[in-house]
């Protein structure tokens, strides 16, 4: 009757170690926390903020003129974009950042009508902290994470005028014409048109935009 043995090899004792070590550190690897998810949610949530408060917040309004929010100012395409971002979301001129110092943020809209010479379905820069020399984030550039925020906003491009009566009598302005031909208001009233007048009243130019800010660092 044949014997039976068990033949042990150490090469396959350490070969198995080996591969049980192996295992466990990509267990160990995969199952741990990472601090990019922290820093990439943390950079999401400073974006919806700053976005937010774009938003909803604006300067105080001009006598005449209807309240708009910063966004729908940066929305009008009169320049007034740098000074804004550079003021609400950088913390220029005295103001605390919502944005912290280490990171740039972008501000962009979804070009849905392919004007401005890119195509369509394109995102437009409208802001780029690193791009603006005036800018404490200057050179600032994307090289480990971004995060953005995005909204859905129906704005004026052009601000409605109210209009007022070109008569003068108590409580009454009259109007006055611009270098442009155009009809303001006229302060104090010192005229009053003897031929067929013109309204100032101007309807506006609304326009749908999706908005998106970008953090990055």
């Amino acid at each position: 009757m044949g014997a039976r043995g068990f033949v042990f090899s150490l090469d396959a004792f350490v070969a198995f170690i080996l591969i049980m070590i192996t295992i466990n550190l990509l267990i160990f690897t995969i199952g741990a926390p990472k601090p990019y998810y922290a820093e990439l949610e943390a950079a999401h949530v400073i974006a919806h903020d700053t976005l937010q408060v774009l938003a909803t917040s604006g300067s105080a309004a001009q006598a005449g003129e209807p309240h708009q929010t910063y966004l729908e100012t940066i929305l009008q395409g009169d320049g007034s974009a740098p000074d804004i971002m550079r003021k609400v979301a950088g913390g220029n001129e005295g103001y605390p950042p919502i944005i912290p110092k280490g990171y740039g943020y972008r501000l962009e809209y979804l070009n849905l009508d392919g004007t401005h010479g890119e195509t369509s379905d394109d995102w437009v820069a409208i802001y780029d902290a690193g791009k603006d020399q005036a800018s404490d984030r200057f050179g600032k550039s994307y090289t480990k994470l971004q995060a953005s925020a995005t909204i859905f906003l129906s704005a004026y491009v052009l601000k409605p005028m109210p209009g007022q009566s070109p008569f003068c009598y108590a409580g009454c302005r009259g109007y006055g014409i611009n270098g442009s031909g155009e009809y303001v208001y006229a302060q104090p009233c010192d005229t009053t048109p003897c031929n067929v007048t013109t309204s100032n009243f101007r309807v506006g130019e609304n326009t749908v935009r999706i908005v998106r800010l970008v953090v990055y660092t």
